[in-house]
């Protein structure tokens, strides 16, 4: 999740897979070691999560990318503080005018759908070679897929266990039709489709109330306050969005 593309730094890693140029910027590192960090100050745990978001969230830009690239884009990737950000250039494609309406939600589903699919991968995998899953709900209703006993070594029993909880938890949040997220994306495409007048604005209002109500039952039911707090911080970005399309400030 990035709202936009961050500066380049000297520290960037940069590499290329399948030929897509990928970029991670350090903040990336700091954040993930900082999310890991409220879980278990241990080393090797922080290591083994870090290693887990690093591969599940470049798995779900690169859904992105792939999309944009089959669609005749120039796509690149990077890695940056909450998460990633899959951007293209003009290619022998769409060129300027860009993909249409299902292609925007292609592009926006499949990075998302890229993470379910590792997941289900993964499940299937455990189950008919392994100690098999577990799948609980978090609050009572988010589903939480967790692996059922050791694969071969703890580490690597944690590595596969951090990656099932990105890919599916974060999948499913990711999917919230609230901006920047892809699922805000998702909805904004379909209601200009359906209203190209009111698109924006009936996004942006559907962005602010989904964001209140996730920051609310984050904090009073799931007790999760990082949750509580970026999804706070999503509902005033897309109010103030929201008080700019109508053309007044913020207040």
């Amino acid at each position: 999740m990035l709202l936009g593309e961050p500066p380049r730094t000297p520290w960037d890693l940069r590499f290329s897979l399948f030929g897509i140029p990928v970029r991670v910027h350090p903040f990336f590192w700091v954040v993930a070691l900082l999310l890991g960090f409220d879980a278990s100050p241990q080393l090797i745990d922080l290591v083994v999560w870090v290693a887990a978001v690093f591969v599940a969230i470049l798995v779900h830009e690169l859904g992105h990318a792939m999309v944009m690239r089959a669609y005749g884009f120039s796509p690149w990737i990077t890695l940056y503080g909450l998460g990633g950000l899959a951007s293209y250039g003009s290619g022998s494609g769409y060129g300027s005018r860009g993909p249409d309406t299902f292609g925007q939600i292609l592009i926006s589903a499949a990075g998302p759908g890229a993470g379910f699919l590792l997941a289900g991968l993964l499940a299937v995998a455990l189950v008919l070679a392994g100690p098999g899953i577990e799948v609980l709900l978090i609050g009572g209703f988010l589903p939480y897929v967790r692996v059922a006993g050791v694969v071969g070594s703890s580490a690597f029993t944690y590595f596969i266990q951090d990656m099932l909880f990105v890919c599916t938890f974060w999948g499913i949040i990711n999917l919230l039709p609230v901006y920047p997220l892809d699922g805000g994306h998702i909805a904004r495409e379909i209601l200009l489709r359906a209203n190209p007048h009111e698109g924006i604005r009936q996004s942006l209002m559907l962005s602010v109330l989904t964001a209140i109500a996730v920051a609310v039952i984050a904090l009073f039911r799931l007790g999760d306050f990082y949750i509580a707090v970026m999804f706070g911080f999503l509902a005033y970005a897309s109010y103030a969005a929201l008080q700019a399309y109508r053309g007044r400030g913020p207040w």
